[in-house]
């Protein structure tokens, strides 16, 4: 992953409380900020806030405290800058629409409303299904793919819509090993073009190796946040998942350091 060395905030939040109805408090006082092209992983146990997280920062959830800020400008006036991967389960697999389409959905803020494609968007949404090696997918219907191919298309329309910071909610939950290598790679696109990427998960070796920061959350406030091999300790790792992440953080850390030294 390239320098971040002086870079502009992409995302700031502030004293950020939300929550739904019968849970008010779902996150209470979370703050952090991550510089641009920066890749930031979200782990907790379940429960702990993390798609609230996400969620609030896509403008899906109201709070009911604090401030987010995407490059400066307050989150309600620039959502046009921020790409979202839902969970698989918040979306309808069986509405009839092709990868094609998808992806140009992501093209709409460009298009305008009520308009019809130009061919510099058509030209956007080819080079981007060819970027991630969707192209010969482009005609299938979204019901027919699978768990990895689903979360590679929504990559897809998020870079075709220009975003400038990419949210993934648990990306890799039900895929399997090679499914998981592709995200990655499509990620690994993203960081390229200097996309900031913020990605709640619970494969916690990937966030260990693959990432420059890691927020913990725990109970809806944050346990630590900063470099794997700062915060993925055994005290930490314990507050946040209980004793069985005893000796499992040894190994995280070993991850962490192996990643750290060959940076």
């Amino acid at each position: 992953m390239a320098s971040k060395k002086g870079a502009q905030a992409a995302l700031i939040v502030r004293q950020l409380g939300t929550g739904y109805p019968g849970n008010r408090h779902a996150l209470s006082n979370v703050s952090f900020t991550i510089q641009a092209g920066e890749r930031v992983a979200v782990i907790g146990a379940n429960g702990a806030g993390k798609s609230t997280l996400i969620k609030a920062i896509v403008g899906m959830l109201q709070f009911n405290s604090g401030s987010i800020s995407i490059f400066g400008k307050d989150c309600y006036s620039s959502h046009s800058l921020v790409g979202y991967v839902p969970q698989q389960n918040d979306i309808d697999w069986s509405f009839p629409v092709s990868v094609y389409d998808v992806v140009m959905m992501g093209r709409v803020r460009h298009i305008g409303w009520f308009r019809l494609p130009r061919r510099a968007d058509h030209t956007a949404v080819r080079d981007t299904l060819a970027h991630l090696r969707l192209a010969h997918l482009a005609k299938r219907q979204i019901s027919e793919l699978s768990g990895g191919q689903r979360r590679r298309v929504f990559i897809a329309r998020a870079l075709a819509q220009e975003s400038r910071v990419l949210l993934l909610d648990e990306p890799f939950s039900g895929v399997d090993q090679q499914a998981e290598g592709e995200i990655i790679e499509a990620l690994d696109i993203m960081s390229r073009r200097g996309i900031t990427i913020l990605m709640s998960t619970h494969h916690l070796e990937n966030a260990a190796l693959r990432f420059d920061k890691i927020l913990i959350l725990n109970q809806g406030e944050i346990a630590a946040f900063g470099a794997a091999e700062e915060v993925l300790v055994p005290q930490t790792l314990r507050r946040a998942f209980g004793g069985s992440m005893t000796l499992l953080s040894d190994d995280l850390l070993m991850l962490a350091r192996q990643r750290e030294r060959s940076a």
